[in-house]
């Protein structure tokens, strides 16, 4: 994370720190136990090196603490070799203290490390091995260094500029210097698939040019995708085979040059439509592919590796495309990892209260379904997805997804249906004129809505509502419309009732009904209408969160907490959610679980707010963690 070239004689020592650990006995120990041999510090300038060596792989926490700003480093199972003397570990200097701790009453046991750092200095920890070396550096050092970082930044492609003429198409890829280093290969023989060719660039950045380019000539189009520390360009064939062309470094780039080969007009146009409607999913996975590209190639070198054999070699050919991540749990619940895929995937993750145990899984740039399969297979549990949701399930188990009644459709559903059977609509003679007087205002309510003119919209569909009064979802919407859009609580609450007389098991009608009765400070039909709220299976998300803050203004800890314990049974928990029962505990004077639901937020691998983190560690200090 930081870089300073005034600390490279601190790389150095550490080098021959580590060197030297590794020709040392190590000192016996109990199993499972981890013995911190030495500790070797190295202070330089302002800057300062910490070596914990170890006789086996560490496992760890750090944080950090604030007021003052305190380091700390948490080892499971740890002691110290009889020979440390921690209070002269660290040189004399006047920006870092070290404290260690012991605290037996954990388990596991822990051995803490407190490191007190002045303000002007910030850290960077790195595991190599069996050791723990920590650097204190100043800030402005790394604040020069990221400066310097930015000036050295590698090439930039601006542009696709096209050139068309009677015999040739030249395609420019326009650099603020000539691209010198690429590598060519061709993808052909693919039944159904026009071949292509691409150019992977090492090296560069790409983020300005446009994902895709349609060019509609002996190249259908150009695709481009960000690939390890440059980019790779898919040239996609117009035509049954492959184009030639030819490929050379200019001043200004690269330029890629494809003569025009003549073709039957119908033959073209059969061409086009076929690369319109055929998908490539192998190509697609060769381009999300992020794989590290090859280092060092030679100019025009021919690839050493086919493209068959690159993409088997990648996450993409296996179906895996969704964004990577790297993690280090040690003996962390599950039911915490997957409330780490969810906030990363943004997937409702339904997890079954049978599903239960911990793991200890170390994975480095991995897309996250990847690691979920993974710990899926370890713990023998099952998913099944399905309208973004996951349910995961133990594999001794059935599951099958909900049946739904073909009426249960969204409001906006039946405005297109509307829309769609118009005029079979007209045609019929058994429709009732009301009914068909009706959906023509209910097509203009939707234009109204559209265009934002909802004043109006809740005016055509109060009349629609008027003549066809069987239809609950018009005072459904409604009331949504008064409610967030008009803000008219009084109006959102009759028709929501409206709703509830026609389907007193619309569990939407009643979140509305409770948010706008506890708007106007109706706290006992607030009530009411947020008990009904809930009664579905599974129970709305909003009306359990909703239902829980109504329950905490007003009073009634012990209410939102089980509203927020049921959604996390139902949905997992979220950020807001662990925070809220953290609130709830501390109001409540109970301060052990409060601090139980602090520490669990800030381990849980959610990623957090500057500000967030903040208030915990306040909140964890206040409570004399």
């Amino acid at each position: 994370m930081y870089k300073k070239h005034s600390i490279c004689s601190l790389a150095t020592v550490l080098s021959s720190i580590l060197f030297l650990v590794s020709l040392c006995c190590p000192v016996n120990g109990n199993a499972g136990t981890y013995i911190v041999q030495k500790i070797e510090a190295s202070l330089q300038d302002d800057s300062l090196l910490l070596v914990l060596q170890g006789d086996s792989a560490p496992a760890y926490t750090q944080y950090e603490l604030f007021s003052p700003t305190r380091l700390v480093i948490d080892i499971a199972d740890a002691e110290l070799a009889s020979t440390i003397d921690v209070a002269t570990v660290l040189p004399e200097n006047d920006f870092a203290v070290l404290n260690v701790t012991i605290l037996r009453d954990k388990s596991p046991k822990i051995t803490r490390f407190e490191i007190t750092l002045a303000e002007s200095h910030t850290y960077k920890i790195d595991k190599i091995d069996n050791n723990l070396a920590i650097q204190l550096l100043p800030k402005k050092a790394t604040q020069t260094n990221t400066a310097t970082a930015a000036k050295a930044e590698s090439n930039v492609l601006h542009d696709i500029v096209v050139r068309e003429s009677d015999k040739q198409t030249e395609i420019l890829f326009q650099a603020n210097a000539p691209i010198e280093k690429y590598r060519e290969d061709k993808v052909t023989g693919r039944e159904n698939i026009p071949d292509s060719m691409f150019i992977d660039i090492n090296d560069i950045d790409g983020s300005e040019l446009v994902r895709e380019k349609v060019i509609g000539s002996s190249v259908d189009k150009i695709r481009v995708a960000t690939r390890g520390s440059g980019i790779r360009i898919v040239f996609d064939s117009g035509q049954q085979d492959l184009f030639s062309y030819t490929v050379k470094t200019v001043p200004q780039g690269l330029l890629v040059t494809v003569p025009k080969k003549e073709q039957p007009k119908a033959a073209a146009v059969k061409a086009a439509k076929s690369s319109a409607v055929i998908s490539d999913p192998t190509l697609d996975a060769l381009l999300d592919s992020s794989e590290a590209v090859i280092n060092n190639m030679p100019a025009n070198a021919t690839a050493s590796q086919s493209a068959a054999e690159e993409m088997q070699d990648s996450f993409g050919f296996s179906g895996y495309k969704t964004k990577r991540i790297s993690v280090d749990f040690y003996k962390i619940d599950l039911h915490n990892v997957f409330r780490l895929f969810r906030q990363i995937s943004d997937v409702n993750l339904i997890v079954d209260e049978s599903v239960s145990g911990s793991l200890t899984l170390a994975l480095n740039d991995v897309p996250w379904d990847f690691a979920l399969d993974v710990i899926l297979n370890l713990k023998n549990l099952k998913k099944e997805e399905r309208y973004n949701t996951i349910v995961i399930y133990s594999a001794k188990k059935a599951f099958s997804w909900p049946e739904r009644s073909n009426d249960n459709l969204s409001f906006e559903a039946d405005i297109e249906v509307i829309e769609q059977e118009s005029l079979v609509i007209q045609q019929s003679t058994n429709t009732p004129a009301e009914i068909m007087q009706a959906k023509e205002l209910l097509k203009r309510a939707s234009v109204e809505e559209k265009n934002n003119d909802i004043e109006d919209a809740a005016v055509w569909y109060e009349q629609a509502f008027a003549l066809w009064p069987k239809n609950e979802k018009i005072p459904n919407r409604l009331a949504a419309l008064y409610l967030v859009e008009l803000g008219n609580n009084a109006k959102a609450v009759h028709f929501a009732k409206e709703t509830l007389k026609l389907n007193k098991n619309d569990a939407q009608a009643a979140l509305y009904a409770a948010i706008a009765s506890a708007n106007m400070d109706k706290v006992s039909d607030a009530m009411e209408f947020f008990s009904r709220s809930i009664n579905g299976e599974p129970p709305l998300k909003e009306a359990l969160l909703s239902y829980a803050a109504f329950s905490e203004k007003h009073d009634q800890p012990e209410a939102a907490l089980k509203l927020l314990n049921r959604y996390a049974d139902v949905y997992s928990d979220t950020v807001d959610t662990m925070i809220a029962r953290a609130r709830i505990y501390d109001t409540m004077g109970q301060t052990a679980k409060a601090t139980d639901e602090y520490k669990t937020l800030l381990y849980s691998g959610y990623q957090l707010v500057p500000d967030l983190k903040k208030y915990i560690r306040g909140r964890l200090t206040m409570n004399n963690y």
